[in-house]
This record gives C-alpha cells, sequence and structure tokens, in this order.
C-alpha cells in the first residue's frame, strides 16, 4: 500500500494504474492519486467514503465506473492531460456539485455520460481551448454534433440553433431540475434523457421533435403537463409512472407508434389516439387509474394484453369494427358496462373483459378443429394425427404450439407461414420428417430440417436431420431441443452462431465437429448432453453462453481456442470427469460458477488477459493441485497456490497444498469450499472471512487463525472434524460449540 502524506491513498498501482483503493475505518476521507498514474481503472474507487480527490498531472484516462457510487464525493479537479472518461466514471456522485473539463479531454462516453445521476451537480465548465468539447448554460456539449452530452440542475439548454440533440441520460435523475425548455432546433432526444426528473413540472416539445425514446420522461411524478401534437414516435415506458400527468392526452394523426407501457401507472383521465396507430401495445395504459374515457381511432386492429388493465375509471370505450385482436386481461378490472364488440374478430381472449358487463358474446372461430387458433396464428395443436398437415392460411407457429405431441412422426408446412417459433414443436420424440412447402417465401425443408433462407438459420431439426453444408450461418435457438437420438452432429463450416438451446438435452449425443469460425455458442447450447465426450474449439470462438456445456458430465478433454473472450455463469458446470483447465491468452470474462462442480480438476492456469473473474467460478476443489496466472495481468496473481484478487488483496480459490501469503485482508466466498485440505494456517492481517469459504471442508482437521480477524462465526460450521484451532480468547466459545472435543489453544 502506499500513503501520500498530504492526503492519504491506500491504492494498488501496478505499471502506473491505480488497480483499486480502499480506505481503512480511520482513514481521511481526502485521497491524492500520486504522480506517475496515467489511468485509473475500471472500479477502481468505486464505493469509497471520499469527499475530495487529487488527480495527478500525468493520468489520460478516467476508466469505467472508477468513481461509481462515491456519495460523498463533493470536490475532483480533472487535470489538463485527462483524455478520456469513460462509461458511468462518476455515476451516482450525488454531493459533487461542479466539475470543470480540460482542453486535453478528447473522449467521453456519450451511451453512457459520465456524470450520470449526479444529482448535486450545479455547474459544468470546460476550457476554452477544447477542440472536441464545450460548456454553455451548464450543459456539456459536443461541438460537432450539437449534442447536449450532460446537464444539471441549473442547465439551461441554448437556443441559439447550434443544439440539435439531447443525449441519452443527459439529465437522468436530476432531482432538482424544475424546468427546461427545449428549442426548436433539437431533432431527437435520447432514452432516459429526463428519467425520474422529479421536480420538472411542464415540458414543451418543439416541432422539430419527432421521435421521444425509451423511458424518457419515466419517473416524472411531478410532470403535469406535455404537448405531442407533432410526435411520431413514442417508445416504450416513455410516461410511465407521470402520475400528476392529468387532463386530457390526444395522441395526433401523426403519430405511428405508442410503445409498451408507455402510460402506464400515469395520472391521465381521458386520452384520444389518432388514426396512425393500428395497435395498442402491451401494458401501454396499465394502471391509469384516473383514466376515464379512452377514444380509439378506426383502423385500429389490436388492442394487446394488459393495454389497459386495472384502470379501474374506465367507462367509455368504444371498440372500432376494424379491431382483429384484444389480448389476455387488455380491459381487466375496468368499469365498461357496455361493450359492443367488433363483427369479425379474429381472436379474442377469454379474459379480455374479465368484470366488465359484455353485450355480445366472444365470438370464436373454429373452422380448424384439431388447432386452437389466434386468428391465423396456431397457439396449440389438439388434434391426434401422427402425420400432421398445417392448414393453409395460417402465418405463424407460437411458441410450444406442439409440445409434448410425442406420437407425431411428420409435419407439413404450407406456403403461408412466415413465422415459426424457436420451441414450436418442443418434446416431438418421434418427430422424423418435416417439410415446407415450395411456395414458401420464408422457409425451406432441406435434409429434414427447417431452415429461414433469408436469415441463413436453422430453426428446427428433428431426429433425422442432418445439418445442409451451404448458406447456414445460424444454428437457431433450440433447434435441435431434446433430439436425444441423434448420436453424432456436424456443424459445416460457415456457421457463426449456435443459438440458446440448440442442442439442449440431446442426450444421445456422443460427438460435435465445430467448425473454424464459429463465433459464439449460446446459452444452454449444449446442456445436458451427458453423453458428449469432447469438446474441441477453434479459433475465431469470441463467446462461451451461461450453461453452455452444463452437466456434461463425460466430457474429459477441452480445448479453447485464442480469442476467446468470455466464459459464461455455469458454462462447464457439473462437467465431472474434466482434469485440467487451460484458459488461453484473450480470455477476458469468467462468470459465476463456470467450472463449479468440476471436480477432477487438478491444475489450472489463467491468462494475462483475465480482467473479470467470478470468485465463485473455480469451485472445484477436491483434487485441486495448481493454481498459477500467466504475468502481467493487473487484476489478478497466483501465490502460493491461491488466486488472489489484488484490488482488494483478496483470496479467491486455494487447493489443499495452498499456503495463505502475507498481505490478505479477506479471504472470499467459496475461497476453500469442498477442498480436501487438512491443515490451514491464515496469517496475520486478514480481517475478514466469508461465510461459505471453508464450506463443506470434512477433511479440516487444524486450524490457525490471526489476531486480526473480526470473527469466524458462520465461516467454519460444517467444519465438524476439527481437532485443533490456535486462535485468539475471544473465539474459545465460537469453536467449542462447533466441537467440545476439540483441542484450542489461545494465542494472545
Amino acid at each position: 500500500m502506499a500513503k501520500n502524506t498530504a492526503y492519504d491513498f491506500y491504492g494498488i498501482i501496478e505499471d502506473n494504474v491505480v488497480l483499486g483503493h480502499r480506505t481503512p475505518v480511520k482513514g481521511s476521507p481526502n485521497i491524492a492519486v500520486p504522480e506517475g498514474v496515467v489511468k485509473i481503472w475500471r472500479r477502481a474507487f468505486e464505493g469509497e467514503y471520499c469527499k475530495s480527490v487529487i488527480l495527478p498531472s500525468t493520468l489520460k484516462i478516467v476508466d469505467n465506473e472508477a468513481f461509481n457510487h462515491c456519495s460523498e464525493l463533493k470536490e475532483v479537479i480533472i487535470p489538463e492531460g485527462v483524455e478520456e472518461l469513460g462509461p458511468w466514471a462518476f455515476n451516482h456522485c450525488g454531493a459533487l456539485e461542479k466539475i470543470h473539463l480540460p482542453a486535453s479531454l478528447i473522449k467521453v462516453d456519450k451511451k453512457n455520460q459520465p456524470f450520470n445521476n449526479c444529482f448535486g451537480l450545479k455547474e459544468i465548465t470546460v476550457d476554452e481551448a477544447n477542440p472536441v468539447y464545450c460548456a454553455a448554460n451548464n450543459c456539456l456539449i459536443e461541438k460537432a454534433t450539437g449534442t447536449v452530452i450532460s446537464g444539471c440542475r441549473n442547465s439551461v439548454i441554448p437556443d441559439d440553433g447550434s443544439i440539435t440533440a439531447i443525449n441519452e441520460g443527459a439529465f437522468c435523475r436530476q432531482y432538482y431540475l424544475k424546468e427546461i425548455n427545449i428549442p426548436n432546433s433539437v431533432k431527437s432526444i435520447g432514452t432516459y434523457a429526463f428519467l425520474n426528473c422529479r421536480s420538472l413540472k411542464e415540458i414543451v416539445l418543439p416541432e422539430s421533435v419527432k421521435k421521444l425514446g425509451v423511458s424518457v420522461f419515466e419517473g416524472c411524478d411531478k410532470l403535469e403537463k406535455i404537448n405531442l401534437e407533432y410526435v411520431e414516435r413514442i417508445e416504450k415506458n416513455a410516461f410511465e409512472n407521470c402520475t400528476s400527468l392529468k387532463g386530457d392526452i390526444v395522441i395526433s394523426d401523426r403519430t405511428a407508434k405508442i410503445g409498451t407501457s408507455a402510460f402506464e401507472l400515469s395520472g391521465i383521465s381521458s386520452v384520444t389516439i389518432g388514426s396512425g396507430i393500428t395497435a395498442i401495445e402491451k401494458g401501454t395504459f396499465r394502471s391509469c387509474h384516473n383514466l376515464q374515457k379512452v377514444v380509439l381511432p378506426e383502423g385500429l386492429v389490436k388492442i394487446d394484453k394488459y393495454a389497459f388493465t386495472s384502470c379501474e375509471n374506465l367507462k367509455e370505450a368504444a371498440i372500432p369494427s376494424s379491431v382483429k385482436y384484444i389480448g389476455d386481461a387488455a380491459f381487466w378490472g375496468c368499469k365498461l358496462q357496455n361493450v359492443v364488440l367488433p363483427p369479425e374478430p379474429d381472436f379474442i381472449s377469454k379474459d379480455a373483459f374479465a368484470g366488465c358487463k359484455l353485450a355480445t358474446k366472444i365470438a370464436r372461430k373454429t373452422s380448424h378443429p384439431d388447432f386452437e387458433m389466434d386468428g391465423s396464428t396456431v397457439r396449440k395443436y389438439r388434434g391426434k394425427d401422427v402425420n400432421v398437415v398445417i392448414p393453409e392460411g395460417v402465418t405463424s407457429i407460437k411458441a410450444k404450439a406442439f409440445k409434448g405431441k410425442k406420437k407425431i412422426e411428420s409435419v407439413a408446412i404450407p406456403s403461408s407461414v412466415t413465422a415459426i417459433a424457436a420451441s414450436a414443436f418442443e418434446g416431438c420424440e418421434n418427430l422424423n420428417s418435416i417439410t415446407v412447402d415450395d411456395g414458401n417465401k420464408k422457409y425451406r425443408s432441406i435434409n429434414n430440417c427447417i431452415v429461414d433462407y433469408k436469415n441463413k438459420t436453422l430453426i428446427f431439426g428433428c431426429n433425422d436431420s442432418v445439418i445442409p453444408e451451404n448458406g447456414i450461418e445460424k444454428i437457431g435457438n433450440g433447434a435441435f431441443y431434446k433430439c436425444d437420438k441423434i448420436e453424432h452432429a456436424i456443424i459445416p463450416c460457415g456457421v457463426k452462431a449456435i443459438g440458446k438451446s440448440a442442442f439442449e438435452g440431446c442426450t444421445g449425443l456422443k460427438t460435435v465437429t465445430f467448425p473454424e469460425g464459429l463465433e459464439t455458442i449460446g446459452d444452454s447450447a449444449f446442456n445436458e448432453c451427458m453423453n458428449l465426450e469432447t469438446v474441441v474449439l477453434h479459433a475465431g470462438l469470441k463467446e462461451i453462453g451461461e450453461h453452455a456445456f452444463d452437466n456434461c458430465e463425460n466430457i474429459t478433454d477441452l480445448k479453447l481456442p485464442q480469442g476467446l473472450k468470455r466464459i459464461g455463469a455455469f458454462s462447464f458446470d457439473r462437467c465431472k470427469k474434466l482434469k485440467a483447465l487451460d484458459i488461453p491468452e484473450g480470455v477476458e470474462i469468467i462468470d459465476l460458477h463456470a467450472f463449479h462442480g468440476c471436480d477432477e480438476v487438478r491444475a489450472i492456469s489463467l491468462p494475462s488477459t483475465l480482467d473479470y473473474c467470478y470468485n465463485a467460478g473455480f469451485r472445484l476443489k477436491p483434487k485441486l493441485e495448481q493454481i498459477t496466472v500467466a504475468e502481467g495481468n493487473m487484476k489478478y496473481k497466483s501465490q502460493g497456490n491461491c488466486l488472489i484478487y489484488l484490488k482488494e488483496n483478496e483470496l479467491w480459490a486455494g487447493c489443499p497444498d495452498s499456503t495463505i501469503p502475507e498481505g490478505i485482508i479477506r479471504i472470499s466466498n467459496y475461497a476453500f469450499a469442498g477442498s480436501d485440505l487438512e491443515s490451514i494456517v491464515i496469517p496475520e492481517g486478514v480481517i475478514y472471512i466469508m461465510n461459505s469459504a471453508f464450506e463443506n471442508c470434512k477433511k479440516l482437521k487444524h486450524l490457525t487463525l490471526p489476531q486480526t480477524l473480526k470473527s469466524p462465526e458462520g465461516c467454519f460450521d460444517d467444519s465438524v472434524n476439527l481437532e485443533t484451532v490456535n486462535a485468539p480468547a475471544r473465539f474459545r466459545d465460537y469453536f467449542v460449540k462447533l466441537n467440545a472435543k476439540l483441542k484450542f489453544t489461545a494465542t494472545d
């Protein structure tokens, strides 16, 4: 640990990069980063209790979330020389009052702007010599695009024609912003731009603004007025929870879309919807408790599920004759009394008007008695035929429409079908033949596979399928789900992605040939393929998804390629026969329990590129003999056969032969869980041992604890076979309760 005499600095520095910082309880709230530092690593100061930070003149980069949730930070001077502020660099620094940006700054993350959720900001300034950014009226502006990147409680958007856009999250959670004028020059307002601006009462939108982004005014619970005359698109959640937005809302004829939950939980009393709207989307007006009247336009085709659910004061809503579809609980809980249904609907859910007194009965079409239809969509097959012919005129097949129909042997799909859900034929164990009409413009049947040839995706296969060699770039989600009779799968060259659950539950699968050029293996792609023995992956692969090879208990050989970036959570969980883990250079992320249950693994090597390794990624202790980390890794190191997280001097994983090195402060969750270790000496300096660190260490007999440890309670509850404990006297009662026969020796 380095320490500065003027201010305090309790951090880890490697290669002039601050990797982490943790101020002790008695430390100063003022931090000075030493000269020579060129970069502050992502999350290095996250959650620190600091009021003032001095940054060095040598600094170039402040990385992602570097000061995230430093809620007490009031003052930080960004020095000349800093060139980049990463995403959310000062996110949730609510006490920060002013910020000045130097002339050297040339890169600010626009999508996740660095001062997001800094609701205490009063002043934003930029050096006049900066070539990329400027400040005007307490707004941070990108010169070239005229975009307001960040604002604060005292912002006034310049009305000189220079501003064309308001950035994503520009004013997010500016709780004290009471008013803002949007100039006529602004053409777009980004996602979350005014999210949770809880003091904002009125917004006047100029004619130039045609689109309102996702959640743009969500949570503005003081907002009373909004004009939508010129808006053409209202994205999802745009006015959600605007509880003070009352009175009449008029959606003009020029508006073509109102997104999901756009006005959910708003306070509006009536809404008139223009002729440009053909669909009311899911939950658009859900729980608008003051809503009494709705005027729907002729030409409206669809009222989706939950559209007006729990609008308990809604008494008037004439359903246009053009409506063909009314979804589940669309008007559930409303006070509609006289509802006239359209003359020829395709589908009206049985729960659409639950609690309402209908003037007419729900009409249901029964032209295809073996199929439960939703308009031209097959929702469920109810027939008993072994050979199924889907009727001409059907346009889509819903997920799980044929689920569990074990006796079906063949399916014929007509030319009219344009959409087939990923799991449409799930559980059709005896399906051996699947064909598509030659006139179908989207799908083809090749080698008993359904291929979306426009998107070059194999969307479904069966037990007798052979994956086509040409024209396939993706094996779709659930394509071979539980086709348990497949023994060998050859993925042809040209395939770049294997989708979610593509081969999940193929219990008969023994071999898979993976092609060069494959880039991603989706979540659960080979989950429960219990007879799969060897996995050889090639250069070009970038990501292995969550649970990708979970419970492939017979895999003995695993070869991971150079260039792989991410190994997802539980990806090789329960691969019980795997004996070695050589993680190649290039891997940056190993997620939660990635190798949990790989009980035969004896050695693991980690690359210098590893940036994030979930501390429970290697719960594979029983026979583990060696842990190594390549030199040059800036986050982790191996010492004494331990994996150490440098940022917090935390031991993340150990094995029976581990020797805990000096300098460790904390022993993390699952660090030794399930290990066959028989004795362990915890050195002085260790303050915390997490509850599950020694979980299920049944062979642990001898234990030595330091004076610095705060408490052992909960850490050794499963270690019932302890014979000797050397520890401070204050821990005696705890260990005696665990095992009255153990020998306790006080070390103080």
